[in-house]
């Protein structure tokens, strides 16, 4: 009976070592002990541009760039002196240059084959060009992500800090405290849908977006305190498809829409400030006539518009539009139809 090492060792052929170098997967060069190449596989051919004769017998540093051709030197004198296995993933990142003269990542791990009391060094190398193009996308998406945080947190505290400005908290009061007294039911609900209106920024704060019906009964409450305050010297007027109340928007964009409407208009009760807020076109037009204030001095950074834009930049394919013209002033913002963050 042959012996089981017997049998190994003739399976173990030159022949079947070539067979198993040229099939492989990844590109696989070998090389004696003065760096030189020795044999490499069609991958190889594929990966770096170059003919098998091209390559046999010139140094392994001419699969790389030129700069760190003589810092390699050294390393590969080493490796033949102390040969040992090193896995893909350990190690400095490594670039492969192509024949044409382009540089492109490679992941390389390291073996060794010895043949006649030679040792030769036997590199696997990986095109990891597309592995590094998804972390730069990830990355980027990250970067996007963070970037979209801040500005939420932005738009989250410019609603909030109008809320709680001491103008703000002034005007409420002023508004609660005779109310009191004559309406202490009304009063009461004063003092609810104030409170409603920070139960939702706290509620929405870790959303990107929310449900249509979800802004609108912010607004609606918005639009109580507001009535409070002002009378009958404003209308809102509300025409939503009950299709479209379950279907995203960016958190306090119509709020937004509606603020800049009391910011930058005259309220008068013989010709009355009138927001429309209305399904179109796959999206929530807020539109208002224009009643000057003759002696504003309010100031308009559109911080709240480039808000709103630049989360849809990230969110949409769509781009909110804002249009004004002399009597009327119109946004539209689109649905958000793929919430692609968390």
């Amino acid at each position: 009976m042959i012996a089981k090492e017997d049998t190994l060792k003739d399976l173990y052929t030159d022949d079947f070592f070539k067979t198993i170098f040229n099939t492989a997967t990844e590109s696989w060069v070998l090389t004696d002990k003065t760096g030189s190449i020795v044999m490499l596989n069609p991958i190889t051919e594929q990966m770096f541009g170059y003919k098998e004769e091209e390559l046999i017998g010139k140094k392994v540093e001419v699969l790389m760039p030129k700069r760190g051709r003589k810092e390699h030197v050294p390393l590969r004198n080493s490796y033949v002196k102390h040969p040992r296995k090193r896995p893909h993933g350990i190690g400095v990142e490594v670039l492969g240059l192509h024949k044409d003269q382009y540089e492109f990542p490679v992941e390389i791990s390291l073996n060794y084959y010895r043949k006649n009391d030679e040792v030769y060094a036997l590199a696997v190398i990986i095109d990891i060009t597309q592995r590094k193009k998804k972390e730069k996308e990830l990355q980027e998406a990250l970067v996007q992500i963070e970037q979209l945080k801040r500005e939420k947190v932005e738009a989250e505290l410019k609603v909030l800090k109008n809320q709680i400005s001491p103008h703000y908290f002034f005007n409420s009061l002023s508004v609660i405290i005779p109310l009191i007294s004559v309406d202490p039911q009304k009063s009461k609900e004063f003092t609810e849908r104030l409170a409603s209106t920070y139960r939702y920024i706290l509620e929405i704060r870790n959303k990107f977006t929310v449900a249509v019906e979800e802004e609108l009964s912010f607004i609606r409450d918005y639009e109580f305190l507001q009535y409070t305050r002002f009378g009958d010297k404003f209308v809102i007027e509300y025409d939503i498809g009950s299709d479209d109340l379950q279907k995203k928007i960016i958190p306090f964009s119509i709020q937004i829409l509606v603020e800049n409407a009391f910011k930058h208009n005259a309220l008068y009760k013989d010709n009355k400030l009138i927001i429309s807020i209305k399904s179109k076109n796959e999206g929530i037009l807020v539109e208002n006539n224009i009643n000057r204030r003759v002696d504003s001095k309010i100031k308009s950074f559109g911080i709240g518009l480039k808000n709103i834009t630049s989360q849809h930049d990230y969110l949409s394919n769509e781009t909110p539009v804002f249009k004004k013209s002399e009597s009327m002033y119109q946004a539209w913002i689109p649905f958000i139809t793929t919430d692609n963050i968390l």
